[in-house]
């Protein structure tokens, strides 16, 4: 069941066509978080608030990247980039074209503690406001990669954006007009670590030291200890 959704209305979108150029020689998407590869935990999150979720990778991450994601009860699909290396904007705009629902929930295969209920109220938040998109915003950065967008005008944005030769996600939101939740209402809404992204082998033993011991972590930890994702450029 959906959290807070008609069937239908919103999909998810993950993009995972990068090359973990920072994470070394291993595929970061497959690395594992208490014995489940990182999409894993995107994908199962992200799926209890959308119908169905699109994953953005590479041809040649596909088989694996699919395997990986067998044992969640979500519906995924995947967008293979036509032409990869372009930047994550490409691969939104890959991931729109195989979406039909009018609204996309937007994240990264490297963010595992995703909160779906942040995203659930960011939908309605998006709605409220009769605008384009919700985007938190955290340590003056736009989250864009926990975001919900409307996906026909964020689909033109792309356009506009790759036209303007700009590849970045940021770039794209830019050319929207987006509700951004203020910092301090964004920590009301969810926890920081929400936003941690793993990029870096570092990175993942904090994740896995995280998920171990979360309140542990917490206790030890200053929250701006916490790697967060800058729009996913």
């Amino acid at each position: 069941m959906v959290m807070g959704s008609a069937a239908g209305e919103r999909a998810g979108i993950v993009l995972a066509g990068g090359r973990s150029t920072r994470f070394g020689d291993r595929e970061k998407a497959l690395a594992t978080l208490g014995g489940r590869p990182l999409l894993w935990h995107v994908v199962a999150r992200l799926g209890t608030v959308v119908d169905s979720v699109v994953v953005n990778c590479r041809r040649d991450q596909r088989a694996a990247f699919r395997a990986a994601v067998t044992t969640t009860d979500t519906d995924v699909a995947f967008a293979v980039d036509p032409d990869p290396g372009q930047g994550p904007a490409a691969g939104l705009s890959t991931a729109l074209n195989a979406v039909g629902e009018p609204v996309v929930a937007v994240t990264a295969c490297d963010m595992p503690f995703i909160d779906p209920a942040f995203f659930a109220w960011l939908c309605d938040r998006r709605a409220d406001a009769g605008c384009a998109g919700a985007v938190p915003v955290v340590d003056g950065h736009p989250q864009v990669t926990h975001s919900v967008l409307a996906a026909a005008p964020t689909r033109v944005a792309v356009d506009a954006a790759a036209a303007a030769g700009n590849r970045s996600l940021s770039g794209v939101v830019a050319r929207l007009p987006v509700t951004q939740v203020p910092a301090a209402q964004t920590r009301h809404r969810t926890a920081r670590h929400s936003f941690m992204d793993v990029d870096t082998p570092a990175e993942l033993a904090a994740a896995r030291e995280r998920h171990r011991a979360p309140r542990a972590v917490d206790r030890a930890h200053d929250p701006g200890e916490t790697g967060v994702s800058n729009a996913g450029d």
